[in-house]
């Protein structure tokens, strides 16, 4: 089973000096850290994509600007001697302004929803508890972290949010790298880009259950490596840089906040992970229901 992946060898190093050190699985927060640093090398790969993308549109939004105002400085010289060209010289900039504008506009959101999106993907989570946590917004927030990964691995991704998910209890950061992680396995384990991943999320009222389940349709687990895929430092990937921590940690946070972490899989009929973890009794999100293919 693919575990977190990891572009530097550094992290790799500090992964097995911890085992050796330690002789046993370190504290979660310990752990905790150092998967975080793993993803965010995957997925900080993403961000810059996306970030020069909008900074260079934000560029050339100026440029078109700074032309544009020299246009409008020949047309209005050419208005004094010649007032006859007055609707040509409005049309020329009602035409060319409010587009050059609003793209620079929406480039600059965008920008400023990258950076929320990075603190909230690098910041310092604690083990100390919040109320009202909204598992909804935390699957929405994840996939669009994971948006370049998304659209690298697989041309077939559904996010389905369900109708009214109560609120959960716990640290939301850890809450948003577990789901980083289960997706970032089902995403590496995808032979190729027609096949499917859905991430889902769901409420038993009858049992005060929250669940999310990703879902893929990639290469699948054996039935022998099925038992030890939530053991520290395992992974049948490791040429890759997988250092074996992913599932480890996803396991120990969901425990750590009550809940349970189930994998079903066979090998060519990929893997369904489930997340299920208490809600609040005395809070009910709003409904809401989104489809996302």
């Amino acid at each position: 089973m693919q575990k977190s992946h990891v572009n530097k060898k550094g992290l790799n190093t500090i992964c097995y000096a911890m085992k050796e050190s330690y002789g046993a699985l370190p504290a979660l927060d310990h752990l905790v850290r150092v998967n975080r640093a793993s993803n965010q090398a995957f997925f900080l790969e993403g961000f810059s994509h996306k970030c020069n993308n909008q900074i260079n549109s934000v560029l050339l939004g100026g440029e078109l600007l700074q032309n544009s105002v020299q246009e409008i400085e020949r047309l209005f010289n050419l208005l004094e001697s010649e007032p006859e060209h007055l609707p040509e010289i409005r049309d020329t900039v009602l035409a060319t302004m409010p587009t050059v504008i609003h793209g620079i506009n929406t480039s600059a959101r965008k920008l400023t929803r990258f950076v929320s999106h990075l603190s909230a993907f690098t910041a310092n989570g604690t083990l100390a508890e919040s109320r009202d946590v909204d598992f909804n917004h935390l699957a929405a927030l994840c996939v669009s972290i994971a948006e370049h990964q998304i659209h690298t691995f697989t041309d077939h991704f559904q996010l389905n949010l369900g109708t009214n998910i109560p609120t959960l209890a716990g640290n939301a950061q850890q809450m948003l790298q577990v789901i980083l992680n289960l997706l970032m396995n089902s995403l590496l384990s995808l032979p190729d880009r027609s096949c499917e991943v859905v991430l889902s999320t769901s409420c038993n009222h009858d049992t005060g259950q929250v669940q999310l389940c990703i879902r893929d349709a990639g290469t699948g687990i054996s039935q022998d490596t099925l038992p030890h895929i939530s053991e520290p430092y395992f992974t049948t990937w490791s040429k890759r840089g997988c250092m074996g921590l992913g599932l480890t940690v996803a396991d120990r946070i969901v425990h750590s906040h009550g809940g349970v972490l189930s994998i079903d899989s066979a090998p060519d009929k990929g893997t369904s992970a489930l997340v299920s973890l208490p809600a609040h009794k005395s809070t009910t999100a709003p409904k809401r229901e989104h489809n996302h293919g």
